[in-house]
């Protein structure tokens, strides 16, 4: 890579585009509390979009980037996919398929993070599992089992399962630099997608609200911080 190039890049646009990101991030929170439709297409998308940029720019600057952050620009890529699929109803087993696929991504690139520091043993690992057992035992259970079909349950129950592996395997790499932040990004995407299928399934309450939409914009930006530090 020319490194006359890498020179010429600065740093502050990095900041410039997470900065405009949470700004669109708490507009859409306002849209969502509101219920509002038009001009959500734009907040939603905008925030993963922004965080794709500064994610891969942060990687040019590096001039030899992290492969775990590439992998993370690309999960981040497919949450902003999922999220324009999730803006129709009718698309919210493939937007639920983006967001796996998402899942699978950020799971790679913390393992590859975790392999690349030589495996280094933390305490996260642990509050990662009990954090899980937590979730499946006093939430989880009951939203697969009040899905609307067989088929549904079985998907629900799949996807929470691979969101708790992306928990326990962001704890494993919590001693790695900015692993804690893996750590409250997973955590925080375990959160938002409870409350988003809780509503599906149990409200029977389709679309999304602020509460979800939150917790979402943390797991975002802290998988995006931990990726800078990748």
């Amino acid at each position: 890579m020319n490194s006359t190039l890498v020179s010429t890049v600065p740093a502050w646009p990095v900041f410039a585009l997470m900065g405009a990101a949470a700004l669109i991030a708490v507009w859409d929170w306002v849209l969502a509390s509101r219920q509002a439709t038009a001009g959500r297409w734009m907040t939603k998308a905008a925030v993963p979009a922004l965080l794709v940029i500064a994610v891969a720019l942060n990687s040019v600057q590096q001039g030899k980037p992290s492969w775990s952050a590439v992998i993370a620009t690309g999960a981040l890529a497919l949450c902003l996919l999922g999220d324009l699929l999730l803006l129709e109803e009718r698309r919210y087993v493939t937007g639920g398929l983006a967001f796996a696929g998402a899942h699978l991504l950020f799971i790679a690139a913390l393992l590859l993070d975790a392999q690349s520091e030589g495996w280094p043993a933390g305490p996260g690992v642990f509050i990662a599992i009990g954090l899980v057992g937590v979730g499946s035992f006093s939430v989880a259970w009951r939203v697969v089992t009040s899905a609307p079909s067989a088929r549904m349950a079985w998907m629900t129950g799949s996807y929470l399962a691979l969101l708790s592996v992306l928990v326990i395997v962001a704890g494993v790499d919590t001693a790695a630099p900015g692993g804690w932040l893996a750590l409250i990004g997973a955590v925080a995407f375990y959160a938002s997608d409870i409350l988003l299928t809780w509503r599906h399934n149990v409200l029977r309450d389709r679309g999304d609200n602020a509460p979800v939409m939150i917790t979402y914009h943390v797991a975002l930006f802290a998988l995006a911080g931990w990726a800078l530090m990748a």
